[in-house]
């Protein structure tokens, strides 16, 4: 059984208590932190009202994020198996 780590963040001036596995703290604080940083660049454009449709804009936006990132993270991966090739066939 993992053990739970309770986790106090802050999201637009608003507390929240999260718990996560023992040993990710760290990680839940930094999304805490990029989701508040997005929210609040979401409310500074004053295009969008209410905190529902922010929270939804917040997750297409990083989701986004998420989608070019998984595509950069594919095509490094392709090139360092490329290299990995070519030294290989340069050593035998």
């Amino acid at each position: 059984m993992t053990d739970l780590q309770a986790v106090e963040v802050s999201i637009l001036e608003q507390s929240y208590t999260l718990t996560c596995p023992s040993g990710k703290e760290a990680n839940l604080l930094q999304a805490a932190d990029k989701l508040d940083q997005t929210l609040r660049g979401i409310k500074a454009s004053g295009r969008v009202m209410g905190l529902e449709r922010m929270a939804v804009m917040a997750a297409l936006n990083m989701s986004a994020e998420l989608i070019e990132a998984q595509g950069q993270l594919a095509t490094l991966e392709m090139a360092l198996e490329q290299l990995d090739k070519r030294v290989s066939d340069g050593l035998d």
